[in-house]
């Protein structure tokens, strides 16, 4: 992957803050959709370059997170990573929720009832949670810039094992 290769070149730091502006990028593009948007001029381009960020982000902090790590403790390292994420995950969906939510009441309490109205405020929903989750990727990207240190990843110890 692009993020492997990259990894040993520019290290983490560099690959997960482009990484995380990669992923914004997808997410701003994808703060454009109308009603008549298509797929594929509209909704494909910023999927590729979210998925691309994304990975970025996630395979290095995967890989980072269990440098280092001893053999018998690979287990344990690979349990708190999925559970890291589980609870980021379960957090920013709530948050994100709320925002989409908010924004299709705006939109609704604002404009005369009909069938456009109610998919038009599905759509503000989406784009209002977009902008909000590629404001949280530059956030990302800024503080992993400044706080993350950008040294090559301690090999781990032992026998290769695959963590679960």
């Amino acid at each position: 992957t692009v993020p492997s290769l990259l990894l040993p070149r520019v290290g983490p730091k560099v690959v997960v803050s482009v990484s995380f502006l990669v992923a914004a990028s997808g997410m701003a593009l994808l703060t454009q959709l109308t009603l008549n948007s298509a797929y594929v001029a509209n909704i494909m381009p910023g999927m590729i370059l979210l998925g691309l960020g994304i990975g970025g982000v996630m395979t290095t902090a995967f890989q980072g997170a269990t440098a280092g790590v001893h053999h018998e403790d690979a287990g344990v390292a690979s349990a708190l990573i999925n559970t890291s994420q589980q609870v980021g995950g379960s957090i920013s969906t709530a948050l994100l929720t709320t925002v989409a939510s908010s924004a299709a009441t705006d939109y609704l309490s604002s404009h005369k009832p009909g069938a456009l109205t109610v998919a038009q405020a599905g759509v503000e929903s989406y784009t209002a949670t977009l902008a909000w989750g590629a404001g949280i990727f530059v956030v990302g990207a800024v503080l992993t810039a400044f706080l993350m240190p950008n040294k090559a990843l301690a090999p781990s110890e032992g026998e290769p094992v695959i963590a679960h």
